[in-house]
């Protein structure tokens, strides 16, 4: 049987012919993608491998050590090297008390040129709790902090030549410090209080550094109690003389409600204030100034 060819389906054949190569060009074009996502994820592998290879051993024998190394530390895009440091203090009760206001005091003045702290509880459910990066300050702070279950605390300190110097602690806590609404929301009047801030700078002549203490009113959720969506203080900057920064804080969920800092500026002789400027995850702003005098200095909200 001869199949005659009209003009029809000639046409109804080219379409198909085209759609055929269509197909085959994205058929290839999707291997070839693929191909490169796999190399692309391969390499990354190789390089964590690398990476995972390398830790130091961990002083406090966690579980988490390999991910809190690799997620939080190897992750920055100047480090090099971790190593262990006992001169990194930090200084913990052995026993939580009250696992939703666990003090903590971080001391990273045994390293030069501090560029940043972290701050890590492994085994807590969101285990990152904060990033400071003191310009005009000393390298310590103080803070509280809620905990889930028992825990390595570390601070992790990165110097100017990409090394982290990493020291912690063990704390024991029987836990449920993340997953507890606010006691906030018991009051009629907390969102009228919200992001209110108290403050209180202490300041000696001759001294190189002042003491600053503050407190902001924030119910600061975890997001873990149920029905309940994360909300908490998210960044904070501070300034002194001539808009000079002292220092920048980036907040995550595990900082205790009304979140209560400790720092240590180094203010020049000029400074009458430091100013305090941040926001929450919700865009709700922080804008306050601090009085500087030379003995002590209070603001009273």
């Amino acid at each position: 049987m001869i199949k005659l060819y009209t003009k029809s389906n000639v046409s109804k054949i080219a379409q198909l012919s085209c759609k055929l190569s269509c197909a085959a060009i994205v058929a290839i074009a999707f291997s070839a993608a693929t191909l490169k996502i796999n190399s692309s994820i391969a390499a990354e592998t190789d390089i964590k491998s690398s990476n995972l290879s390398s830790l130091p051993k961990d002083s406090l024998n966690s579980v988490m050590w390999d991910f809190v190394a690799t997620e939080f530390l190897l992750s920055d895009k100047s480090s090099k090297k971790i190593v262990m440091n006992n001169q990194i203090l930090v200084h913990a009760p052995k026993v939580a008390e009250d696992q939703l206001n666990l003090p903590i005091h971080v001391d990273a003045r045994s390293v030069k040129n501090v560029q940043k702290i972290v701050v890590i509880a492994d085994l807590n459910p969101i285990p990152k709790v904060l990033t400071y990066e003191p310009k005009q300050a000393e390298a310590r702070l103080s803070f509280r902090i809620k905990v889930g279950q028992a825990t390595p605390v570390r601070a992790a300190v990165l110097d100017k030549d990409g090394v982290w110097h990493v020291g912690g602690t063990f704390v024991d806590a029987s836990g449920g410090g993340c997953s507890q609404p606010a006691v906030a929301y018991g009051n009629d009047d907390w969102v009228k209080r919200l992001a209110e801030i108290r403050g209180k700078i202490w300041r000696t002549p001759g001294q190189k550094s002042a003491k600053l203490r503050f407190s902001v009113r924030h119910p600061m959720d975890t997001g873990l109690a149920d029905g309940i969506p994360a909300f908490f203080v998210e960044k904070l900057e501070f300034k002194g003389a001539n808009d000079k920064l002292i220092g920048n804080l980036i907040i995550h969920e595990p900082i205790s409600e009304n979140p209560t800092v400790t720092l240590f500026p180094i203010l020049k002789e000029a400074t009458t204030a430091v100013r305090i400027k941040g926001r929450d995850n919700e865009g709700n702003l922080i804008d306050v100034a601090v009085p500087a005098p030379v003995q002590s200095s209070a603001l009273q909200n």
